[in-house]
């Protein structure tokens, strides 16, 4: 017997756990079960109707998992029961339930009606969501759960004698109680609002060092629950979810439930059930976290939801964001989106008055250019001199941190002879040098051993540029006698301590150190700001505020070199007046998040066939059909297709549709429709090919891609 299936019956929950279970809607007499199907083929994403057999009709409830037949009473599929009828509209003979795979109803009926408004605001299907909300059944687990909850509701205290809910404070006490008390206070009473976090780390009574923002949401979290609701903390990895981790075990509230793509099966299934019981919880994770089950849900926290890693990879490729706010909106729980800058989405929001911005400004390191202190015919390389000496006074009484722009030894190489770029042979990507000596493409992967120039036909290949292995070498020639660490993808550190050090890190992967840092230098903005995305700005806003927070409360952040309205604004803390103006631009050029976007890519026949269904929706337009560019990681193409020199899919074309977001649902609706209609119709076009093999000119959707714009 596989993990999953079980006998009916043989788990039976206790009847004290269903009474508290009181969404789970018995049949009630009723013959007709609604069933999703847990299939990945869009043509099936409907409700389909089985009859309920007399031996299941006592035990089967709403958001059990089932087994029914699909297409001959010989084939199988698995499911979820959504509802009951009296009777079905189909004219035919229902097939019956098979089997009820866990008596335990793992579907509550609002993680339901997210997954359903999540799928069609993004032109996907719900199993899909359902899959990323409903990890795989462990049975021993379960079987451990219901033992433990059925010793609970033996000892259980009658209801009458248990403490009432705390009520909603009083005005008059909530004016005088911490600032994250009057947050969790709003929260319960369905505020949205956008939290910028001061800066600097936290020492817990622990002993443990956080980052302040940790510890700031980690009250707030705590102070929600204390009024008798759930919370949802969603944060981009799990650096961020061991800070709070820490913070809310500091606080007296280890009992938290964690939702972790590292967790394993039976570690993830055993929190999930614990998410599942009817009382409330303190729920945190990364961006699957966002569809837990919550008993009584009472607010949903996303910390720094610009981080891209929030992004789904697996369709229909939602954002933790957007899944928050239909949440929030669903059921009347609080929102609130923290960070150390806002994304151009919040900014968005609260411009609009949808989300409202904190009130008093948060505390922040100081930060200086390092040109403001240069005599103007000093030499500027790419660690100034004043750099140098920032970087030296720190030394003498902590850790110092210096951010870069890309992992490994030298990011670019370009030929030794005539000084053109040089190119992969296999993809056409970048290549450049991960370690001393040994050249590789950073898309695919391939060494560089047989590449030859395109323009010349040197062999030889030059190093460009200083990855964060290089400027590891150079400090240590620089600065002699200094301990320098090195923080990346390759080499992560989550922390390190309150000694003199030189740290070097790339973006996004600066260690916590004890303490804070006694200077955070941030080199190669020109690089981060010369990056071909549409995002670069608020990316690189971003990037260096989240460095510059890891400094001491007296520390300070030195931008090294660079200049601009993006460099400007950071330096003077400005963040949200340039936002302001950048969505003022996005807006006039009609670029997200002024408007949002749907990719639609496929073969030119079936992108053509899907444009054609939102052509008559007025404040629609669309940028293409082009050739698919290359995908960074590999030489296949969408479903397999093949490449063309120069990183173009051979037969593939993409349309980048722009639409209002009053328009959304409309549109996603009919490039749904038209998705379902090539996936339906594609039997017949598919003679000849390899089973189990997708068609290269499938039609594929992507709703508000992040990097519809790069480069």
């Amino acid at each position: 017997m596989s993990a999953e299936v079980g006998v009916a019956g043989e788990n039976a929950v206790p009847e004290a756990h269903w009474g508290g279970y009181t969404w789970a809607e018995a049949a009630g007499g009723r013959a007709v079960a609604q069933v999703l199907l847990d299939s990945a083929l869009p043509q099936l994403d409907h409700l389909f109707d089985y009859a309920v057999p007399a031996e299941f009709a006592e035990t089967i409830r709403v958001g059990q998992r089932v087994r029914v037949p699909f297409r001959s009473q010989s084939r199988k599929t698995f499911g979820y029961v959504i509802g009951f009828v009296e009777r079905s509209e189909f004219g035919g003979e229902l097939s019956p339930i098979a089997d009820i795979v866990t008596e335990v109803p793992q579907l509550t009926p609002d993680v339901w009606r997210l997954a359903r408004a999540v799928a069609d605001r993004a032109g996907g299907s719900a199993g899909d969501i359902l899959r990323l909300a409903i990890p795989t059944r462990q049975v021993r687990v379960e079987k451990k759960h219901l033992a433990a909850l059925a010793e609970a509701a033996a000892a259980e205290t009658p209801v009458a004698n248990r403490p009432a809910q705390a009520p909603d404070p009083e005005p008059a006490a909530a004016t005088s109680a911490p600032p994250e008390t009057k947050i969790a206070a709003e929260l319960v009473k369905g505020a949205r609002l956008s939290h910028t976090a001061s800066h600097s780390p936290e020492r817990l009574h622990t002993g443990e060092w956080v980052g302040g923002w940790a510890a700031q949401l980690a009250r707030v979290a705590l102070g929600v629950f204390e009024l008798g609701r759930s919370v949802i903390l969603v944060t981009p990895d799990y650096r961020d979810l061991d800070q709070l981790r820490d913070a809310l075990t500091a606080l007296g509230h280890p009992d938290f439930v964690r939702v972790d793509s590292r967790q394993s099966n039976s570690e993830r299934y055993a929190s999930f059930l614990r998410a599942l019981d009817p009382e409330p919880r303190v729920i945190l994770g990364n961006r699957s976290a966002v569809y837990a089950p919550a008993f009584n849900l009472g607010a949903v926290v996303t910390w720094d939801d610009g981080d891209p890693v929030l992004a789904e990879p697996l369709a229909p490729y939602v954002h933790a964001r957007d899944s928050a706010l239909i949440r929030a909106e669903q059921s009347g729980a609080g929102l609130l989106f923290a960070g150390h800058v806002r994304s151009a989405e919040v900014q968005r929001l609260v411009d609009l008055g949808y989300v409202l911005a904190q009130v008093h400004p948060p505390r922040r390191t100081r930060v200086f250019h390092a040109d403001a202190a240069r005599a103007p015919d000093a030499f500027a390389g790419r660690v100034p001199e004043f750099a140098a000496q920032t970087i030296r006074e720190g030394l003498k009484t902590g850790p110092v941190l210096v951010q870069v722009a890309t992992p490994g030894y030298a990011p670019v190489a370009v030929c030794g002879d005539c000084g053109d770029l040089a190119r992969c042979g296999s993809c056409a990507g970048p290549i450049g040098f991960r370690v001393v000596g040994r050249a590789s493409c950073r898309w695919c992967g391939e060494y560089a051993n047989a590449w030859r120039c395109g323009s010349c036909d040197s062999a030889r290949l030059q190093e460009r540029g200083m990855g964060s292995a290089r400027t590891v070498e150079q400090f240590e020639r620089q600065f002699a006698g200094v301990r320098v660490l090195l923080s990346d993808g390759e080499h992560p550190r989550e922390r390190v301590d309150a000694r003199p050090a030189l740290v070097v890190a790339t973006r996004g992967a600066e260690p916590l150190a004890a303490g804070g840092y006694r200077a955070v230098v941030l080199l190669d903005a020109e690089r981060l700001l010369g990056i071909e995305t549409l995002r670069a700005g608020e990316d690189c806003m971003r990037w260096w505020e989240n460095a510059a927070a890891l400094a001491a409360p007296d520390g300070m952040c030195l931008m090294a070199s660079g200049g601009g309205p993006v460099v400007t604004a950071f330096v003077t803390g400005r963040s949200d007046e340039w936002l302001r103006g950048e969505l003022r631009d996005r807006h006039a050029l009609r670029y997200p998040p002024a408007v949002r976007v749907a990719s639609v890519s496929g073969g030119s026949e079936e992108v053509a066939r899907a444009l054609e269904t939102i052509a008559e929706i007025p404040g629609v337009d669309y940028l293409g059909p082009a050739p698919v560019p290359q995908q960074i990681g590999g030489n296949a193409g969408p479903g397999g297709g093949s490449r063309q020199a120069g990183g173009l899919s051979a037969h593939l074309v993409r349309a980048i549709v722009r639409f209002d977001y009053g328009h959304g649902a409309e549109v996603a609706k009919r490039l749904r429709g038209a998705l379902v209609a090539d996936a339906a119709g594609s039997n017949s076009r598919t003679r000849g090919r390899t089973p189990g093999r997708a068609r290269p000119e499938a039609l594929r959707l992507r709703f508000d891609d992040r990097g519809v714009f790069d480069g």
